[in-house]
C-alpha cells in the first residue's frame, strides 16, 4: 500500500504517501481521456442519430458536461459500471430554447458549451465557481459575436458569467481567434462550425498549442466532417527537439457538413493520467505498463512517455498490450530543457521528477497555465520550495535544481487535481510527503489513490 488517508477535521482530509520499498513492475489501467470524452459528447449531441461512447471518463468534469447537455434538452443515458454513454444527437439543433448552466471549474465544458449554445435560440447563461470567474473567455466571446451570435461577459471582465443570445443559430463568416489563453476557443468554434448557415473561416493569432486543436480536427474527421487548413506559423526557437509544430494559421469549415452518429465509439485511456504512472517508473527505476495506449494516440500528451521520458534516460516500449516505460537504474534521471506549451498538463508531472535528476530541468512557454485550475507555475514553485527544492520561477515557467534530499511537508493542492497527482510521486521516493485535499483528484481521476496503491 503506497498511502493512507488521515482525517484532520470535518471535511479536511490528507493523504500520506508511502515510499515504495522496491521498483514497481505492474500493469495499470487509467480512465478514459477527458479531452476525448468531452469532445465526443459534443460531437454526439450534434450528430444525426444515436451514438454510444465506450470507455468514457466518469469524473466531475465529464458529469458537468453530461448534466449540462441534459439541461439543454439532449437525451443521454450513462452506465458508469460499463463505462458507456448513449447520446441521442439532434442534428445540430439545441432542444431547449433557454437554459442556465453551472459548469463548476470545468474550463473545457464551459468553452465547448458556450459555442454549442450559439446554435440555439437562447438566451443561455453559463457560470461557474469562484476560480472559473477568473478564467478568460473574451477571445471566444468576441469570435462568436463576429460570427453572428451575440455572446458577452455579464461582469464585463471577459470571464463568466456569460450570456449567449443566438436568436436562431450561428450565421458564420470569417473571424480572428485569439489563442494565447487557451486552444479550447478554437476547438469549440471548429466543432460547431459545420452547423453555421455560411462557411466558417477562423484565422488564428497568438501562441497556439497544437495538439489539442489537432485532436479536435482528427475527431471531427472521424465523425464525418473535414476541416481545411492553410498557412503555417513559424516554429519556436528552442535549444532542443521538443519545439512546437509548424501550425496552420487558418481553418476553414464548409457549411452543410454533418456529423455521423457513431454506434460504438471507443474512448482512449487518458494520456495525462497515464503520465503519473510513467513518472513513477522513471523515479524508481521500475517498469509500468498502461493498458490500451497506442503510439498513434489522438492525444498529444502521449509525448511525455514517448519523447520527454526517453530524453531523461527512460526506455519506452509500444506493443499490443499498451505503452510501457522502464525507468533508468535507481531512478538516475537526466535534467532536460523543454518548451512544454504543447503538452503543458504534463509539465507538473515533470516538475515532480526534476528534483531527482542529475542536472537542472527548465520548462518554458507555459504562461497560460497561470490561468487554469490555479496559477500552476506559482503553485509548483511554492510547493517545491517548501520541500527544500531550489526553484527559479519565471513568467512562463521554471528551472528546478537537483537536491540531495527532500524535506518532509504537506503539499497544498489549490483544489487542482494535477498538483495533487503529480506531487504524490515525490512521496514514492521521499519520506513524509502529505497531500492536502486529496479528493480534488475526482475532477478527472476519481480512483487515482487506489491505482497509486497498485504500484506496491
Amino acid at each position: 500500500m503506497t498511502g493512507t488517508p488521515d482525517v484532520r477535521g470535518p471535511g479536511a482530509e490528507t493523504y500520506t504517501v508511502r515510499r515504495l520499498v522496491r521498483p514497481p513492475n505492474v500493469t495499470v489501467s487509467v480512465p478514459g481521456s477527458k479531452s476525448v470524452t468531452n469532445r465526443a459528447l459534443i460531437l454526439a449531441a450534434l450528430s444525426d442519430g444515436c451514438s454510444t461512447l465506450f470507455g468514457a471518463l466518469d469524473s466531475q468534469d465529464t458529469r458537468v458536461m453530461t448534466n449540462s447537455l441534459q439541461r439543454l434538452g439532449f437525451k443521454l443515458k450513462a452506465d458508469e459500471e460499463m463505462g458507456t454513454v448513449r447520446v441521442e444527437g439532434m442534428g445540430g439543433a439545441i432542444p431547449a430554447a433557454k437554459a442556465d448552466l453551472f459548469l463548476e471549474n470545468s474550463g473545457t465544458s464551459i468553452r465547448f458549451l458556450t459555442a454549442l449554445c450559439s446554435l440555439g435560440e437562447g438566451p443561455y447563461s453559463l457560470d461557474g465557481g469562484a476560480r472559473m470567474r477568473l478564467r478568460p473567455q473574451a477571445d471566444l466571446l468576441d469570435a462568436l459575436t463576429g460570427l453572428g451570435t451575440p455572446a458577452r461577459s455579464l461582469a464585463g471582465t471577459g470571464s463568466p458569467p456569460i450570456l449567449v443570445e443566438p436568436h436562431g443559430g450561428l450565421r458564420g463568416g470569417r473571424v480572428q481567434v485569439g489563442s494565447d489563453a487557451s486552444s479550447q476557443f478554437l476547438s469549440a468554434l471548429l466543432m460547431v462550425a459545420p452547423y453555421a448557415r455560411e462557411d466558417v473561416a477562423l484565422d488564428t493569432r497568438g501562441t497556439l498549442r497544437p495538439h489539442y486543436v489537432e485532436l479536435t480536427v482528427r475527431m471531427m474527421e472521424q465523425w464525418g466532417v473535414t476541416v481545411a487548413t492553410s498557412g503555417q506559423s513559424d516554429k519556436s526557437d528552442t535549444t532542443n527537439h521538443f519545439d512546437r509544430l509548424a501550425l496552420p494559421r487558418a481553418y476553414h469549415v464548409r457549411a452543410g457538413q454533418r456529423y455521423r452518429a457513431q454506434p460504438a465509439y471507443a474512448i482512449e485511456p487518458d494520456a495525462s493520467s497515464a503520465s503519473y504512472f510513467f513518472g513513477a517508473a522513471a523515479l524508481t527505476g521500475g517498469r509500468v505498463t498502461v493498458n490500451g495506449l497506442r503510439g498513434d494516440s489522438l492525444q498529444g500528451d502521449i509525448r511525455f512517455a514517448t519523447e520527454v521520458l526517453p530524453a531523461m534516460g527512460c526506455t519506452t516500449i509500444l506493443d499490443s498490450e499498451g505503452l510501457t516505460v522502464q525507468g533508468p537504474a535507481h531512478g538516475r534521471l537526466k535534467g532536460v530543457t523543454l518548451d512544454m506549451s504543447a503538452i503543458s498538463d504534463t509539465s507538473i508531472t515533470l516538475a515532480a521528477l526534476a528534483p531527482f535528476a542529475s542536472t537542472p530541468t527548465t520548462v518554458s512557454n507555459i504562461a497560460h497555465t497561470r490561468l487554469q485550475e490555479c496559477d500552476r507555475i506559482s503553485a509548483v514553485c511554492a510547493e517545491l520550495t517548501k520541500l527544500g527544492v531550489r526553484v527559479d520561477e519565471r513568467p512562463d515557467g521554471w528551472t528546478i535544481y537537483p537536491v540531495e534530499s527532500i524535506a518532509p511537508g504537506t503539499v497544498l493542492t489549490y483544489n487542482d487535481h494535477r498538483i495533487a497527482m503529480s506531487f504524490a510521486l515525490i512521496g514514492l521516493r521521499a519520506k513524509g510527503i502529505v497531500i492536502d485535499d486529496p479528493g480534488c483528484v475526482a475532477k478527472t481521476f476519481p480512483h487515482y489513490w487506489d491505482r497509486l496503491q497498485a504500484l506496491a
